[in-house]
């Protein structure tokens, strides 16, 4: 069973910053693997992200929220590890 994707405005921003050629690989990581299996490839995450999951690519963090009933996954930041958690509104 393969969910569907949708990208929230924040994830695409993210994506923008990567350089182009991390960006396709990341891009297919998501829809070759993370779309296929979204509960096992990923983490649950505690405290003020539970009921997000974070998938690691690298040296990447893709957090992303899980819909099982409509089969989708929104994919929310994409971003190094040491960034991915801090809001991207108060960044300083």
């Amino acid at each position: 069973m393969t969910y569907s994707i949708q990208w929230h405005e924040e994830a695409t921003s993210d994506l923008k910053k990567i350089d182009r050629q991390k960006q396709k690989k990341v891009i297919a990581r998501i829809k070759d693997y993370l779309s296929k299996d979204p509960l096992s490839l990923g983490k649950p995450l505690k405290g003020i992200f539970k009921g997000l999951y974070r998938y690691r690519y690298g040296s990447y963090r893709i957090i992303y929220a899980i819909d099982r009933e409509s089969l989708v996954i929104l994919i929310l930041r994409i971003a190094d590890r040491k960034d991915v958690y801090q809001d991207p509104v108060n960044e300083n």
